[in-house]
């Protein structure tokens, strides 16, 4: 069995992409990182762990950690297998280095185009072309968050990169938990890409998935959830890897979201579509409704945020 795993190293980032909810332009300016207990924590877990394991580390921009690479290298020590998610901002000896430090272990580099911060779309693609120090034994890709304004842009990067042989992803643009409708030139674009396909599968309330057995996702502050959808989500939280009472999931459970936007458990067959449980889906979405106050509280910055998101976008149309 594989267990896929994202360590989200932190929530700093040099950019401020208007779609993404972390940008200061909606959250204050304390944003966190994992601190090196934490780090430390996350890594006596994976030493628990046995068979197949992957770990992606994201943010935020993980290269600003100042234990990135440390992280980078104590994990393929245990000898898993390991990518990195980079919005490709920094200097190309940077992402040589994540090669050299992981070696064969690096599974795969994706880098991030975001076309509103990005000066010199010639520049981006000519430093694109490290592909060839990645191409061994690791999967190298672009991707891009798709927007009606920066369609005709990615049409031509999408161009340029399969002439460079280089795979090119685009990510259906999400408000909350909601995909945005596009324009048609954007709508025809997105359906030639197997990312279309997450939101026709989008519907997963009540549906078997084994995200929290075979994949989980764990915040800065080392907080365990089954999947992005989860952080409002009593039931789907795993606790915190710093505290005894973290465990991962032993089997699988029906999905308690309306609408699944975590992309890994469609794009990883994580879910069963021939195997539904209304009831018990019903019995613990209730037991997660008296947890929502709760929960509201917590993450109540995440909530303005995507609150001031919506607003944004909402009167920009």
């Amino acid at each position: 069995m594989k267990r896929t795993i994202d360590f989200l190293i932190t929530q700093k980032c040099n950019y401020r992409c208007e779609y993404c909810s972390q940008s200061k332009k909606f959250v204050s300016n304390n944003l966190e990182e994992a601190s090196r207990e934490t780090i430390d924590a996350f890594l006596g877990f994976l030493k628990t762990l046995t068979g197949e394991v992957e770990v992606t580390i994201s943010g935020g921009e993980p290269l600003i950690h100042p234990d990135f690479f440390y992280t980078v290298n104590e994990i393929c020590k245990l000898g898993y297998k390991i990518s990195i998610v980079s919005n490709f901002s920094f200097p190309i000896e940077s992402y040589k280095k994540i090669k050299d430090v992981a070696g064969e272990n690096l599974s795969g580099l994706l880098i991030s185009l975001h076309t509103g911060q990005v000066k010199n779309i010639d520049d981006y693609l000519k430093k694109a072309e490290i592909f060839n120090h990645y191409k061994e034994n690791t999967d190298f890709s672009v991707a891009a968050v798709l927007t009606d304004e920066n369609c005709a842009v990615l049409k031509q990067v999408y161009s340029c990169l399969t002439n460079l042989n280089i795979k090119f992803e685009l990510q259906h643009m999400r408000i909350g938990n909601r995909f945005v409708d596009y324009n048609k030139e954007a709508s025809d674009f997105i359906k030639t890409f197997p990312v279309s396909k997450i939101k026709e599968k989008s519907h997963t309330f009540a549906f078997e998935c084994s995200a929290g057995r075979d994949f989980m996702i764990v915040y800065q502050n080392g907080e365990a959830y089954r999947c992005y959808s989860s952080r409002f989500n009593k039931i789907h939280s795993m606790g915190n890897i710093k505290d005894k009472d973290f465990k991962m999931f032993s089997n699988s459970l029906p999905c308690l979201n309306k609408n699944c936007t975590c992309p890994k458990p469609i794009m990883l067959n994580m879910i069963d579509f021939s195997k539904d449980n209304y009831p018990l889906a019903c019995i613990l979405s209730l037991y997660n409704a008296v947890w929502l106050p709760y929960y509201g509280v917590k993450n109540f910055k995440i909530l303005k945020a995507k609150l001031l998101q919506f607003l944004n976008f909402k009167n920009r149309g």
